[in-house]
């Protein structure tokens, strides 16, 4: 039996517009499952970690990137069951929906729920950061990217405006120009591949997939079941750079723009003497310093 959990919030609110006709869609399938609605943010991760541990393995998500990454922090915060035992598929509704582009998963419902249906299992990699959390140090987990500095900012900055009635496609955008005045070059402090880096940067991207904030590819060699990590770090640079380079960010050609590097590794560690907070699949989680590494082959989805 599958346990659905859902995102009313997502999008425009879709979800909970939509979920009769997902519903229907569903029940035309033949496939036996429950559901739940998730009432506030990180609800999601308590009601994975239950239904685990009432021997609940096969999870369906209703929703965007978010309630994701809350499934799969539930997923890999519970005690109850080994996660490579525990099943994963996606209905995307919301904004950004990045990871399911990297499988190019539809979101036409009904070929969505056919994937889910067919059961065909791939096994990919999940990022583990590191942190502290009211002073005590614990791991959060991301299926598709983590990001800090301009990246992190404009993941938080977004979230405020979502968090206000505005939940269309054009959030980030509006996010992302906000930030673009406001932002100023972080000092971080970066261990990566026997390479230290102290310097101001613009932002970090630490991708286990290729697509962040709604299709943008900051981390193009991303390959998300190779047991590695694709970094690309943005050096200190003018704001009219970054505007003059967004359309590299959309077509894959970032690389290319004089200031940002590229690396490949399985661990990378980020500190900094001021305060800094970073992003896990657009969910914000604070107080550094950070060490990011993957688990290969740690989670199973339906594709």
């Amino acid at each position: 039996m599958f346990y659905i959990i859902i995102n009313p919030n997502a999008g425009k609110k879709e979800a909970i517009k939509h979920w009769p006709i997902i519903y229907k869609e569903l029940k035309k399938t033949g496939i036996d499952f429950k559901y739940e609605f998730t009432e506030e943010p990180g609800h999601c991760i308590n009601i994975v970690k239950n239904r685990i541990k009432e021997g609940f393995n096969k999870f369906i998500c209703v929703g965007g990137d978010g309630t994701l990454n809350e499934i799969v922090n539930g997923v890999f915060k519970q005690k109850y069951a080994d996660p490579s035992n525990i099943f994963i598929g996606l209905i995307p509704i919301g904004t950004g929906n990045d990871w399911r582009r990297y499988f190019n998963i539809p979101l036409n419902y009904t070929e969505a729920i056919e994937i889910i249906k067919k059961q065909k299992v791939f096994k990919q990699d999940v990022g583990q950061i590191s942190h502290f959390s009211n002073g005590d140090k614990t791991n959060s987990y991301f299926i598709n990217i983590a990001g800090l500095g301009f990246d992190s900012t404009v993941a938080k900055t977004t979230n405020k405006i979502r968090s206000r009635g505005n939940r269309t496609k054009f959030a980030y955008m509006l996010g992302l120009g906000k930030s673009l005045f406001k932002y100023k070059n972080w000092d971080l402090k970066i261990e990566i591949n026997n390479e230290k880096i102290e310097k101001k940067v613009l932002s970090v991207s630490i991708g286990n997939g290729k697509y962040s904030g709604s299709g943008m590819i900051q981390t193009p060699n991303a390959i998300i079941d190779d047991g590695m990590l694709d970094v690309t770090i943005f050096e200190k640079m003018p704001k009219t750079k970054i505007m003059f380079n967004v359309n590299k960010l959309y077509n894959g050609k970032i690389l290319k723009v004089k200031g940002i590097k590229n690396y490949r590794t399985d661990n990378i560690k980020i500190e900094s003497k001021h305060k800094i907070f970073a992003e896990t699949d657009g969910e914000i989680i604070d107080d550094g310093p950070y060490e990011i590494s993957v688990l290969k082959k740690a989670l199973n989805v339906y594709v």
